[in-house]
């Protein structure tokens, strides 16, 4: 089986390799390698064939290949497909981990027999696809201004996306009422409302349901319910021409500044931004 070699492939000063791979045609057989990855599935769909196993992937879908992973892509018989992969060295993994501290879950990244992946919504491809693609931007001579956006991009993403998958969402224990809390306040005219629609529809107090996100998914009430108007916004900002002031009046958020505040912290990107670049790659 071929074992390919960062040294024979990543710069060692940039210690890691963008490329965009247009079809299935182009990737070679059965191999493992002393490095790792990060692949988003741009169009199409791909047989993944990752350690002894078979998966179809499909549109959106983000995957870490780890340095011990023996993979191949064969195509699906009525799709070819496209993705970007970047390539990276351990020590740029041993960075992000130790900066991202004892917090960060690294042992569901290293320790499971297949590597993790998540399908992504086609909002947050967008944006996976507009951060990889930023390293297109940095002039090549520029060495270290690459390696540091390489890390920079990698620690977004993993916090992101790669662990938000592994970590249940429903843990072991978790109360039936706080279940369809969170079903009910998942629509429109609820979680517009703010956190008082989380406490009218409980029946319990606010300090109750307080504890109850913080034990049980981890956040509070304010957050959740920021989380899925930002979400809602994402969606009018790419398929609507609304005014983004009237975005924030349609999610719940008189205080146009508090949204913009919101967002930019969520995404790195003003909405108006945001916008712009999700109409580029459509």
């Amino acid at each position: 089986m071929l074992k390919l070699l960062a040294a024979d492939g990543i710069d060692s000063e940039i210690q890691a390799h963008y490329r965009l791979i247009a079809s299935v045609r182009e990737t070679i057989g059965m191999h493992s390698h002393d490095f790792f990855e990060l692949f988003l599935i741009l169009k199409g769909s791909v047989v993944h064939v990752i350690n002894n196993s078979r998966q179809v992937l499909q549109e959106n879908t983000l995957v870490f290949i780890r340095d011990r992973d023996m993979h191949c892509y064969e195509q699906t018989a009525d799709s070819d497909c496209q993705f970007i992969n970047l390539s990276f060295n351990r020590e740029v993994l041993d960075d992000m981990i130790a900066f991202l501290g004892e917090g960060f879950p690294s042992g569901r990244l290293l320790e499971p027999a297949m590597p993790p992946s998540t399908l992504l919504s086609k909002t947050e491809k967008e944006y996976v696809r507009y951060r990889l693609e930023l390293l297109n931007l940095i002039p090549q001579e520029k060495k270290p201004a690459i390696k540091a956006e390489v890390r920079a991009i990698l620690t977004d993403l993993f916090s992101r996306y790669i662990t938000a998958e592994a970590e249940p969402f429903e843990p072991a224990g978790q109360p039936e009422w706080l279940k369809a809390l969170c079903k009910e306040v998942n629509k429109k005219e609820q979680f517009t409302r703010g956190t008082a629609a989380l406490v009218q529809l409980s029946g319990k107090s606010h300090a109750y349901v307080c504890r109850m996100f913080r034990e049980y998914l981890g956040m509070s009430p304010t957050q959740y319910i920021n989380e899925l108007r930002m979400s809602y916004a994402e969606n009018l900002l790419l398929n609507t021409d609304m005014e983004i002031v009237d975005i924030s009046l349609e999610i719940g958020l008189e205080n146009v500044s508090y949204f913009y505040d919101l967002f930019k912290r969520r995404h790195n990107l003003t909405p108006h931004r945001y916008r712009q670049f999700g109409k580029i790659h459509r």
